[in-house]
């Protein structure tokens, strides 16, 4: 097993917020948890710092659940993080390291995120929502995802 050749820094949530739903019944069948839930990820180069060898990144990761109203879903919430990452000099050239960093370091904030959802959720009356593994790579262009958040 080796280091991977990016390495996260630092990671900050920098915005998050959660809302029980009053109205929701867990008895019945939730509702909207595909439609509203968003997910937006951007990786952005930094300026090289003089401590850390490789290239500098910023990834921002936001994720959105919201209900419509009347809709059966148990929460609203969002979170935004930022990650910042190295990247090992010479490894990829440069088209391909954005891509690399766009879709790895996107990774590893979400499951970060994942766990803090969950915590927030498991503090309300419905229970924990774990939302769902996700996967940043998409051949064209990793910008948004989208998928289905279930109660647990």
């Amino acid at each position: 097993m080796k280091h991977s050749p990016l390495q996260l820094l630092r990671c900050v949530v920098t915005d998050i917020a959660c809302t029980a739903n009053p109205q929701f019944n867990p008895e019945k069948e939730i509702q909207g948890a595909l439609e509203q839930y968003s997910i937006n990820a951007k990786a952005n180069p930094l300026e090289p710092a003089k401590d850390v060898p490789g290239h500098s990144w910023s990834v921002e990761l936001i994720i959105t659940q919201k209900r419509n109203e009347g809709q059966n879903f148990p929460y609203e919430f969002h979170l935004s993080m930022v990650g910042i990452f190295a990247c090992q000099v010479g490894v990829l050239d440069s088209e391909r390291e954005i891509k690399f960093v766009q879709v790895n370091g996107s990774s590893m904030l979400y499951g970060i995120a994942r766990e803090h959802i969950r915590a927030l959720t498991a503090a309300g009356p419905w229970g924990a929502i774990i939302i769902p593994t996700m996967s940043f790579y998409d051949k064209e262009s990793p910008k948004k995802e989208e998928a289905p958040a279930k109660a647990q």
